[in-house]
């Protein structure tokens, strides 16, 4: 886990907004170096953040543990699939 401060730009923000928010940032210092992870805890904008946010009403979002990778890995479901077994 990296605690970093100062001034970045935002060049990505990706991921799922549920009841476990799951995002991916990359961040671009004042020399152009580019560092990227996982937003844990808060997350602090300078300025102004531009984001754009899609609402898939039609489809479920969640984690799901993997036993081939050992981590939860994201699962979409359509109404027809919902509270099914995969």
């Amino acid at each position: 886990v990296l605690h970093l401060s100062g001034c970045f730009e935002i060049v990505s923000l990706v991921g799922t907004l549920n009841r476990d928010a799951h995002v991916h940032i990359s961040l671009s210092d004042s020399e152009g170096r580019t560092i990227g992870g996982h937003v844990l805890g808060d997350l602090e904008v300078f300025t102004t953040a531009e984001v754009v946010i899609g609402e898939a009403v039609d489809l479920q979002f969640s984690r799901e543990m993997d036993q081939q990778t050992g981590f939860p890995e994201l699962v979409v479901q359509t109404p027809s699939k919902m509270g099914k077994s995969a």
